[in-house]
């Protein structure tokens, strides 16, 4: 062998040593989407909280890429697209996949945080029926302390309870809400949120569930007329992965991820608040009038929204019971 084709050779084996250790010096990137717009603040919190941090602190052993929203995937459809490996991770409402994972519903009728789920064996159990329902490994309960609220384009008559009567009422609902706005009388629509403010004006709906934050970056709050409080429930976003992206992270990788997903769900929760304030001046200056039921009223309508979501758990998984008991303290 001539010294220039050992030259040759060894260069080679060089190029290819070099090119490897350059793809794992990068890592594994994921490739993330939310089920909600880009602009909606329950996805910037998100992004901010979660994409971010991971990207901060990998050091190229793990990273997120963003992909987009529901310009990616319609949002129905984003937990069978993830369990396919069309991306790595899902940001989204549970409530989008009710069909497909009904045991969401335990997150938006909980009345504790997902610290104290994580300590008392709840997280475990949601673990087993994402793996099993949705081919998905659960990773982080975000934005928890956002509640909903029901937004009407009409002063609406109360019923004898004190309640509003939503009797042949067209609603524009997900499953987070369909419960709620059936028991009250409502028919219920299927409508992407990006579609809300054209189904307000031409008439197509007359309301709209949704949570007592990301009202104005969608312009919502130029075209509704009433809010109800009390709000209720709590919100049911959740972070997911792909079985086969999660199996094939390093430890390492997995670990880091973990420990983002345990402070995102606190610091998210924070962020929430802190926009739910600013966009509570935005709402009001705007002229949406707020109709505060109080006393046996708001403890009715209040029962009714956390008893209706548990009824539909009870009849739509084996897991209601074992749920209840860690998600719901009487």
């Amino acid at each position: 062998m001539s010294k220039i084709t050992t030259t040759l050779k060894l260069a080679t084996v060089a190029a290819i040593a070099s090119t490897i250790g350059v793809q794992a010096s990068v890592g594994m990137e994921l490739k993330a989407v939310t089920g909600l717009q880009q602009t909606n603040t329950l996805a910037k919190s998100f992004l901010i909280h979660f994409k971010d941090a991971v990207n901060a602190r990998g050091k190229g052993g793990v990273s997120v890429k963003y992909l987009g929203g529901q310009n990616i995937v319609p949002p129905r459809k984003a937990a069978k697209a993830l369990k396919r490996g069309q991306f790595d991770m899902l940001h989204s409402p549970t409530a989008y996949y009710i069909g497909m994972v009904p045991e969401g519903y335990a997150m938006t009728a909980a009345n504790v945080k997902p610290a104290e789920v994580r300590a008392n064996g709840g997280w475990k159990i949601l673990e087993e029926v994402f793996e099993k329902k949705a081919g998905s490994h659960l990773i982080a309960w975000g934005e928890s302390g956002s509640q909903y609220n029901m937004y009407l384009m009409f002063d609406p008559k109360l019923d004898k309870n004190g309640v509003p009567d939503l009797s042949g009422v067209n609603m524009r609902a997900t499953g987070t809400y369909r419960p709620l706005f059936k028991a009250l009388g409502a028919t219920t629509i299927n409508m992407k949120s990006s579609e809300i403010y054209t189904g307000l004006q031409r008439g197509v709906v007359k309301g709209f569930g949704w949570p007592n934050v990301a009202i104005v970056p969608l312009g919502l709050h130029k075209i509704v007329k009433y809010r109800i409080s009390p709000p209720f429930y709590h919100s049911n976003n959740v972070v997911t992965m792909n079985l086969e992206s999660w199996a094939k992270l390093s430890g390492k990788a997995k670990s880091l991820i973990n420990s983002v997903a345990l402070e995102y769900e606190t610091n998210s929760a924070a962020f929430m608040e802190e926009q739910r304030l600013k966009e509570e001046k935005i709402v009001l200056a705007s002229g949406v009038k707020d109709i505060k039921l109080t006393g046996g009223a708001a403890k009715k309508y209040l029962s009714t929204a956390y008893s209706e979501i548990w009824k539909q758990l009870k009849k739509r998984s084996e897991y209601s019971d074992k749920l209840h008991a860690k998600f719901y303290r009487p």
